[in-house]
């Protein structure tokens, strides 16, 4: 029996943020926010300096989960930096400047970094008390051509590249315009990820969000718009666990995929060729999502040709857990 997007609502649903929980984390971003504006506008100097910020991630894009134990609510503060052309050399200073800058803002907050083995910092983190919320600090620098992009650190340390916030962000709107079901096929997804612990971590790849988003946007461009919940959850592992994986890109991005790279798959940043959002991505791990993913088009499938709903629900459960459900 085929699941229709009324009874496919309820789990998505139970999963996203609810709310009238968000409105707590909105408090805290609220007051950032403005803590934020207050001190760029007071801000005189004339070396390095905040010029504006974008919120983004999950949040800004709409397909954000509610917390679990090992996936807290985090959201991704963009800072743009100027006042120095060639501090995007220098990562280090470029750090030291904004943690000093937000420890400036919340000297009694916990703001934390993470560093390589190196000691270079890959990412800096401000943590609220009673909710948890995690703000992801992204520090970018704007580049003169092309227009609206940045030179963003990698988050795993050492290196840089070039992308666009507006347009990945732009992009995102795009995509929930044209498929209303966009973001309920990306937060099952991402939800099946988190399930089966297939996300990225220090110590090794995984199936990042920005991958399901981008892989989901891809196939409604390829293969044609899946407004169709269930349909859309059951191409996406299909795809997944074909056993050739395509080079993905979109168009509109600048430069080109390079000619060879050394990991399993290729999903290309939609403003930028270059960019391999799975650069981290080995073959074991790759086979691992592979499998997961088979299993799950497997059930899927099998669950379509039962007629029992409890025997339904059960197929959905062993690739959703037990949070599944469409009641």
């Amino acid at each position: 029996m085929r699941l229709d997007n009324r009874q496919l609502s309820h789990f998505i649903e139970k999963i996203k943020l609810q709310p009238e929980n968000m409105e707590m984390y909105r408090n805290q971003v609220r007051n950032l926010k403005e803590k934020l504006e207050k001190k760029i506008s007071e801000d005189s100097s004339n070396g390095l300096r905040v010029t504006k910020y974008i919120l983004a991630g999950s949040w800004k894009k709409h397909t954000i989960l509610k917390p679990t134990g090992d996936n807290p609510i985090d959201i991704d503060l963009v800072l743009f930096v100027g006042g120095d052309e060639n501090i995007h050399k220098d990562l280090t200073k470029l750090y030291d400047y904004i943690i000093d800058y937000l420890k400036d803002i919340y000297p009694q907050k916990d703001i934390s970094k993470d560093v390589d083995a190196e000691g270079n910092t890959k990412s800096v983190t401000i943590t609220f008390s009673g909710t948890g919320l995690q703000i992801d600090i992204v520090p970018v620098v704007p580049v003169a051509d092309p227009v609206d992009y940045v030179w963003q650190p990698s988050r795993r340390g050492g290196k840089k590249y070039i992308t666009s916030i507006s347009k990945q962000l732009a992009f995102s709107v795009d995509k929930r315009k044209n498929n209303p079901s966009y973001t309920s096929i990306v937060r099952a997804i991402k939800w099946w990820k988190n399930y089966k612990e297939l996300y990225p971590t220090d110590e090794e790849p995984g199936l990042s969000s920005f991958s399901i988003e981008l892989i989901v946007a891809y196939l409604d461009e390829h293969l044609g718009i899946q407004e169709n919940i269930e349909e859309g959850i059951i191409r996406v592992f299909q795809f997944l666990s074909a056993p050739t994986f395509p080079v993905i890109t979109f168009k509109n991005s600048i430069k080109s995929v390079p000619t060879s790279f050394d990991t399993p798959i290729y999903i290309a940043d939609n403003t930028n060729k270059e960019n391999n959002v799975s650069r981290r991505m080995i073959t074991t791990k790759w086979e691992e999502i592979v499998g997961e993913a088979e299993e799950a088009f497997d059930a899927l499938n099998i669950a379509q040709a039962k007629n029992n709903e409890g025997d339904i629900i059960q197929e959905w459960k062993s690739v959703f857990g037990p949070t599944f459900n469409i009641k």
